[in-house]
């Protein structure tokens, strides 16, 4: 009798045990299933948006391109080319209306809402496929041979391995002033012929152009456009000898066939004098700088930005500028005190070694699950990487 009591005392205590565990395990296995469900909704959902945005057009089709800017015009997001019929290429126009600084952008909480991203909130990255360092300096520039050296690194973005070979054309704008100023004549801006080098195995790659300037002018600046070819991937970086503070405070974006200069006061108020356009040039990969205005021969009124009477924000309609999608625009501008040539290049972040811009907040700061998905794209003839991450607010 004891004995039998003793066996259905132990069975109630291992049922017990074996229920015990199975009330523990059941949610256990549950919180894991619902996470991995939660995981693959959250992946399903980034690559929805992700083709939204690469693949849709967006509506109007032209949303981009339209100055004055209504963000609230915009009914449908993307960035594809409405023109262009294969995958994945964008339209530069809209890709610029993510720059939270051009006089006519989209704000995030706007794309969030035509996305359907109440709960959701997201970022969206441009690489350059491979990164691009380069250095650029000037010796011998009060000479009248001066020399433009110039030293390029091209590595790998995932582990910063060397890439050999890579093809490198360089073309250089270098502009020189008078020792004694405007009173002994104009300043002046010459470009070298573009040259093609390559990298060595250690993906590096370096050399030395002359340029011939007047007697008695002297190198104020230089910039070298260095387009980089890898296995028929391309992409476009910008070196300066010395680092122009003027540049920081002009910014250049396009809207269809007008161009925008957006110029911070300080830029109207540092040295004093009047500052002039005096050329805009634009530039595509594998092609040569297209001079589409001269102003040599003296600026029109509208050209002038002086401080008091000139335009925050500038700009000018060039028929026919939209169809040749420039990657890259220069202005040489004339300014005083010193009186000497700047040149401002845009409208992408073109002197990065690799990203280009981000629109949202920073993935870095997010806590949680997120999802990364990257995509090859191509805008103006180059290859970038776009990359989307997303997460559940």
């Amino acid at each position: 009798m004891v004995g039998e009591l003793y066996d259905y005392m132990i069975g109630i205590v291992v049922v017990g045990v074996i229920f015990t565990s199975a009330v523990f395990a059941i949610p256990a296995i549950s919180y894991v299933n619902l996470r991995q469900v939660d995981q693959q909704q959250l992946r399903n959902t980034a690559l929805n948006v992700f083709n939204a945005m690469l693949l849709g057009t967006g509506s109007p089709s032209d949303w981009g391109s339209t100055f004055p800017f209504d963000q609230n015009n915009v009914e449908a997001f993307g960035l594809a080319l409405s023109e262009e019929p294969s995958l994945y290429i964008l339209d530069t126009d809209k890709v610029q209306r993510l720059d939270q600084d051009s006089p006519g952008h989209i704000e995030y909480q706007r794309v969030r809402d035509l996305l359907n991203l109440r709960s959701y909130g997201f970022s969206l990255s441009i690489f350059r496929p491979f990164t691009v360092n380069a250095l650029l300096n000037i010796t011998g520039e009060k000479t009248t041979n001066p020399c433009i050296g110039f030293a390029v690194n091209v590595t790998r973005n995932e582990d910063g391995r060397p890439i050999p070979n890579a093809q490198v054309k360089c073309t250089t704008v270098v502009t020189a002033s008078h020792s004694k100023g405007a009173t002994s004549g104009e300043p002046i801006a010459v470009i070298i012929s573009p040259k093609t080098y390559s990298t060595d195995m250690l993906g590096h790659c370096e050399a030395n152009e002359f340029v011939s300037i007047p007697d008695g002018y002297g190198v104020t600046d230089a910039l070298s456009i260095l387009e980089i070819s890898v296995a028929g991937m391309k992409t476009m970086v910008l070196a300066r000898a010395r680092d122009e503070p003027l540049q920081h405070f002009v910014k250049v974006y396009t809207f269809g066939d007008t161009i925008i200069l957006k110029v911070r006061n300080e830029f109207l108020q540092k040295g004093g004098g009047e500052r002039r356009i005096r050329d805009i040039s634009s530039y595509n990969f594998g092609e040569q700088l297209m001079q589409i205005f001269d102003g040599s021969g003296g600026n029109p009124p509208d050209l002038k930005i002086t401080p008091g009477v000139g335009y925050e924000v500038w700009n000018m309609t060039f028929p026919g500028l939209q169809a040749t999608n420039p990657f890259l625009l220069l202005f040489t501008l004339r300014v005083k005190n010193p009186d000497r040539l700047v040149i401002i290049a845009g409208p992408f972040a073109l002197f990065e070694s690799s990203k280009v811009f981000n629109f949202g907040p920073d993935p870095e700061q997010i806590g949680g699950v997120v999802v990364k998905l990257r995509r090859y794209v191509v805008f103006s003839g180059m290859t970038f990487i776009a990359e989307l991450t997303l997460w559940k607010e």
